[in-house]
């Protein structure tokens, strides 16, 4: 095939798709949640967005329409946004679902200056009413230990909340209603909360920020003979969260401090560790724990 040759051909694949992509029909995205939530007037917004890309369509002459239960009603235009529609629609009494599709009727300018009618319909459509939803949170943020309250409707004594991917402690006080306990994780980063439970499964909520809380130590120093004992007292002002607020003591003289592990108890705000002295030195102990600022104990063994 010679040059020229092959330049026409090209330049009729390239018309060709330019032809082919500028009839193109208009197209439906259904904006219309799949579960929607009852309210007292039975009353629900569809809403659809019709992608038009054949340049030939009249803008002007586009009329949009959903087909309920054999109901033909007319959409109406965003004033803003020309290519969403929405209509609302009041479901019979007695119903819980409804089967739709849209309907969008406009006119295609021919060569010849004519316009040529044209009608597209979507797919079949279905939307349920959703008798169970969550509103939100009382808060959405605070510090670890402290009970939050989750609003909503439909809720069940065999519901719980995922915070942070984990079940948090959960307790339920109506179907109204929710309560859960902050977990002991790292402050400062935003955790997703789900309701669990019913029968599409988890529930977005939101994000819950956890903000750090003081850690009381008494006493604030230690002064320690080698071989004796004295006990640190860890407080906080909320009660633990389930599991337990475990606490974290590292020490630059190991061998002049031992301790046990120190957790306070779910439920609890206090607790009082043992500590005894080693060998002779002078340090710190570096306390932390998850939520709560990390601070500084000197501690003088003799």
């Amino acid at each position: 095939m010679n040059q020229a040759k092959y330049r026409l051909t090209l330049l009729i694949a390239i018309l060709g798709l330019g032809i082919l992509s500028s009839c193109r029909q208009p197209t439906f995205i259904n904006l219309t949640s799949k579960n929607i939530s009852q309210n007292p007037s039975g009353i629900y917004t569809l809403q659809t967005e019709v992608d038009i890309q054949d340049r030939r369509i009249d803008p002007k002459t586009i009329k949009v329409s959903v087909v309920v239960g054999g109901e033909r009603i007319p959409m109406v235009k965003d004033p803003v946004n020309s290519t969403l529609w929405s209509s609302d629609y009041k479901l019979p009494q007695g119903f819980d679902e409804a089967t739709y599709y849209f309907q969008a009727n406009y006119s295609t300018k021919l060569n010849s200056g004519a316009l040529k009618p044209g009608e597209i319909k979507s797919d079949l459509q279905v939307f349920r009413l959703e008798n169970r939803y969550v509103g939100n949170l009382a808060s959405y943020r605070g510090p670890v230990g402290v009970e939050i309250a989750v609003q909503g409707r439909g809720l069940t004594k065999y519901d719980s909340i995922s915070f942070g991917g984990e079940k948090a402690q959960t307790r339920y006080l109506s179907e109204n209603e929710l309560r859960f306990t902050i977990p002991a994780l790292p402050a400062g980063v935003d955790y997703p909360v789900q309701l669990i439970g019913g029968p599409h499964g988890a529930l977005d909520i939101g994000n819950f920020r956890i903000d750090q809380s003081p850690l009381g130590v008494v006493p604030s120093s230690l002064e320690i003979a080698s071989g004796d004992s004295a006990t640190l007292l860890f407080k906080i002002d909320y009660d633990a969260p389930s599991g337990g607020l475990p606490i974290e003591v590292r020490t630059n003289i190991p061998d002049s401090v031992v301790m046990p592990e120190a957790m306070i108890a779910e439920g609890d705000r206090t607790v009082n560790i043992p500590v005894q002295g080693g060998a002779p030195a002078e340090g710190k102990l570096i306390i932390t724990a998850p939520g709560y600022d990390s601070l500084e104990v000197p501690v003088r063994v003799f």
